[in-house]
């Protein structure tokens, strides 16, 4: 039979009267159909559209808590004359913690809890971050304690209270870290910036008025490398700083009006946060990412000169540079009396050392150097010789990595943490392969920690683990894949699905609800027939 043979006999089919049963089974077959459809439909769409979710570890990261005590090691090496016996070492090593135990604090709920561990030796100890010495000097009149800018103390007690002012010293060190180190990362006003891994240091010499002052320049490579370069070099384990210096003229005055009396201009404490005139002040920095740091050498207009910032006390009534926080720092440079407008003036090395020395100052207050990082005693004076050829001694900047270490690793677990829960509660989010990679890293990282601090207590590589911690963890959060499941809920998904299977189920609905109604007539009547 031909092609147009079959298509005329379907047509006269398809023209014949239906019957019941006929009409019966083409519905159920156009039912069917639609089933199969859906059957083999679904399957393929749940395939293609289910969202991709890779396994992050969840139960490792719920080990690392804040009521797990984080022990961080602090070893001091006792060098004298004659050797203390191993159970004097002891008993002092159990003296000190037993001491440095009942200062802590007691922890509040969901309070990070840091111990440092104290242990006492006998010797000089190797040249590294953690390792401390003490040379014990007997014979003295009064007990006293020297902290050179290195990482070694000179103890000078009298024979009797040779443990009593060792037990002193070692808590006096060790003490007041450990309380501030609970405190890290805790809410508050700071003037230290957050740890970054780089800092961008802007120096600007900023003359207000050339056009009726003088015109002012700066011998600033010299003073860089003479004065500050030291201390960014001593600080580079922890943190790079990249100095730029720039020039600005025609600045304008500062949006504050200040005090004119005995021939002099004067700031108030309540003009400084003000004194800075950002919008037409150019601060802007080369590097957009590095968190930013200014320091300004401000040389006010003629007219106004000299300027003072008046303090609260008359010994403070003529200071000249004050530090913001989070920001930066200002000095105020006076010009020689005899300067006239149109002199050209360039500040020499040793006309910039005294403001080299403020800059340094308040860098130290802003990546968080404290000066005072000895508890007072009842027993021993501290006197602490300062570090003047870098700016930074030993202990500070141990105290410094210290502090960073734990900040950093409270850091990687909280955002690790905070992942979870929000994996966890958006069940549609994507979690891709790149994401699991940088939690495995941070998760690998913070073991590297534990392992660092172990024997023999390699702060340094402990810092670094812990950078790297908090950095994946952040990559990871912060990750473009995640933050876009953020902004797209059920109800879109819902709204972009309906139009296409409503149409397709309101017919299956209504041809499967005709069936079952017709079944049950005809199961009905057939009842009916049965009983006549």
């Amino acid at each position: 039979m031909s092609l147009i043979a079959r298509l005329r006999a379907l047509l006269q089919r398809g023209s014949e009267p239906k019957t019941v049963i006929s009409v019966h089974r083409e519905r159920q077959v156009a039912v069917f159909s639609i089933l199969l459809v859906l059957l083999l439909g679904l399957p393929l769409w749940w395939t293609t559209t289910r969202v991709y979710r890779a396994e992050l570890p969840a139960a490792e990261i719920s080990q690392f808590s804040p009521q797990t005590t984080f022990a961080v090691p602090v070893k001091f090496y006792i060098s004298a004359e004659t050797l203390l016996s191993p159970a004097e070492i002891a008993s002092i090593e159990q003296s000190v913690q037993s001491r440095v135990d009942a200062q802590r604090k007691p922890h509040a709920a969901g309070e990070w809890r840091v111990r440092y561990r104290v242990s006492v030796h006998s010797g000089s100890a190797p040249d590294a971050p953690g390792h401390y010495t003490l040379r014990l000097r007997t014979g003295g009149k009064a007990s006293a304690i020297d902290v050179g800018p290195g990482r070694s103390a000179t103890v000078s007690v009298t024979q009797p209270s040779i443990k009593p002012a060792l037990v002193e010293a070692i808590s006096a060190m060790v003490a007041d870290e450990e309380l501030r180190a609970s405190a890290v990362g805790k809410t508050g006003k700071h003037a230290a910036l957050k740890y970054a891994p780089e800092y961008a240091v802007t120096l600007t010499l900023l003359n207000e008025n050339p056009v009726d002052g003088a015109v002012v320049d700066w011998d600033i490579e010299q003073a860089v490398s003479e004065f500050l370069q030291p201390f960014v070099d001593e600080l580079r384990p922890l943190a790079r700083l990249s100095v730029t210096t720039q020039v600005l003229h025609h600045a304008g005055p500062p949006p504050v009006s200040m005090i004119q009396k005995n021939n002099a201009t004067y700031l108030t404490h309540d003009m400084l946060p003000h004194f800075v005139n950002s919008p037409s002040w150019n601060f802007a920095s080369i590097d957009p990412v590095s968190p930013m740091l200014n320091f300004v050498l401000f040389v006010p207009a003629l007219a106004s000169q000299p300027v003072y910032i008046l303090g609260d006390q008359a010994s403070d009534a003529e200071k000249s540079a004050f530090l913001v926080s989070q920001w930066g720092g200002v000095s105020i440079a006076n010009l020689p009396k005899t300067t006239r407008p149109g002199d050209k003036v360039v500040l020499s090395l040793h006309e910039l050392q005294q403001h080299f020395g403020y800059f340094i100052s308040q860098l130290r207050s802003l990546v968080g150097i404290r000066s005072q990082i000895f508890q007072a005693t009842t027993l021993s004076t501290i006197r602490v010789q300062p570090a003047t050829s870098t700016g930074v001694s030993g202990w500070e900047l141990d105290a410094l990595m210290r502090r960073w270490l734990i900040y950093n690793r409270q850091t990687a677990i909280s955002t690790l943490q905070s992942l979870i829960r929000l994996v966890n509660s958006l069940e549609n989010m994507v979690v891709m392969d790149e994401i699991k990679l940088k939690v495995d890293k941070a998760l690998a990282a913070l073991y590297e920690i534990d392992q660092a601090l172990s024997l023999p207590h390699d702060y340094l590589s402990a810092f670094s683990s812990a950078a790297k911690a908090a950095s994946f963890a952040e990559s990871a959060f912060f990750d473009p894949s995640m933050v876009s499941m953020l902004y797209f809920p059920d109800q879109h998904k819902y709204a972009i699905y309906m139009p296409f299977f409503l149409p397709i189920t309101m017919p299956l609905v209504a041809a499967v609800k005709k069936i079952l109604a017709e079944r049950r007539r005809r199961k009905q009547t057939d009842n009916e027939s049965k009983q006549d």
